[in-house]
């Protein structure tokens, strides 16, 4: 019985100090009742109730901005070896813009949630994003953010995380930020998750030694099938192109409307072929024109279909196949055809206008 008293007493001196904590006055001391109760925490962190957990986690979300850089790391660095916390506490820390504070919490606790990590991956710096490529299992939502948002040194990390988990649209914006950068290409290359279309982006962009490399390491696919699919793929490829210069010229004759042609493409799930109608008819450059829409803020997007002047139900659906490949924009709610009709067809025009003027400066 005795033994089981001792947990209860410990459970009591856990609360007594949160509470004496959350009233204390004087920096020094918070820090040293900080310090205690992170100990006692992490030493009792399983038999803690849940209205002990839920007061740590008040308590220690409300002081955390109010203790200096390196009493928060220590502090996190402590906790991040927890198989569970508070998640206000996780996310708080996770967050904090001092990254000695939130390295500790983005790599090594396991217990991060998915849309936590996707947030700090949005809102934080290189560092942060770093970090994030470097957990032991990073998801294909979180990869997505961070290949979109990161740079070279979070590339080269995230290619050489044999955990981290790409979706087709995360391995190919990582293969498009490998063009000139041998280093990033050897991670790449040796990647054991290629698929047949990763492998033929790849190729074209490559040394021929490198090349073979690709190929020794993909030995368990059949050379003549990964052939075969290349040149499949490269076909195809031509193929919808040229149908899709087709029907650009059919719109700009006038025989074809861009409504139908979207909206065809669309329910093809030819999402970049889409995309490229949309840049012709703007008058963009298609690259810039789907980094705009697979990338940007949700507005851009409608901005953009605004000013060809599509049909709500294109509109519609143009996006919902954009968030069907390539995740959610950011943080925000899908569209409602309320949003795209309060955007004037005129004043878009004047801004895609705008646009590409800016991008004429900036190239000259």
């Amino acid at each position: 019985m005795a033994a089981e008293l001792q947990p209860e007493s410990t459970r009591s001196a856990l609360a007594a100090d949160l509470a004496a904590l959350a009233a204390e006055p004087a920096s020094d001391k918070r820090v040293e009742l900080l310090r205690r109760i992170t100990d006692a925490y992490i030493e009792h962190a399983d038999q803690c109730t849940p209205a002990e957990q839920y007061l740590f986690n008040e308590v220690v979300t409300q002081l955390v901005d109010r203790i200096g850089a390196a009493d928060r790391a220590s502090a996190a660095a402590k906790l991040s070896q927890l198989d569970k916390l508070p998640l206000g506490v996780a996310e708080r820390f996770a967050s904090d813009t001092d990254i000695s504070v939130a390295r500790p919490i983005i790599q090594d606790y396991r217990g991060l949630t998915e849309r936590t990590l996707i947030d700090v991956a949005k809102g934080s710096s290189q560092a942060h994003l770093n970090a994030i490529a470097g957990r032991h299992t990073v998801t294909p939502p979180v990869t997505d953010v961070v290949v979109t948002r990161g740079d070279r040194q979070t590339m080269l990390t995230l290619a050489g995380n044999r955990g981290a988990q790409f979706s087709d649209f995360g391995m190919e914006k990582l293969i498009d930020k490998t063009d000139g950068d041998g280093d990033l290409q050897e991670l790449v290359v040796a990647r054991s998750d290629l698929s047949l279309m990763s492998i033929g982006k790849l190729l074209p962009l490559i040394s021929d030694e490198m090349a073979s490399r690709l190929r020794d390491v993909a030995a368990h696919i059949d050379d003549a099938a990964v052939e075969r699919q290349i040149n499949e793929w490269a076909l195809d490829r031509q193929k919808n192109a040229e149908l899709t210069d087709a029907y650009i010229e059919g719109i700009r004759k006038g025989d074809l409307r861009a409504d139908d042609i979207i909206r065809e493409l669309v329910s093809r799930k030819r999402l970049l072929d889409a995309t490229t109608v949309l840049a012709a008819l703007l008058g963009l450059d298609r690259f810039y024109t789907f980094n705009l829409v697979t990338g940007g803020k949700i507005q851009s997007a409608l901005l953009l279909l605004r000013a060809v002047d599509l049909s709500w139900q294109v509109a519609n659906a143009f996006i919902t196949l954009r968030i069907a490949k390539a995740g959610l924009f950011d943080n925000e709610k899908p569209p409602e055809r309320s949003d795209y009709v309060a955007i004037d067809a005129a004043t878009a025009q004047r801004v895609v206008r705008f646009m590409k003027i800016r991008r004429l400066a900036q190239a000259s």
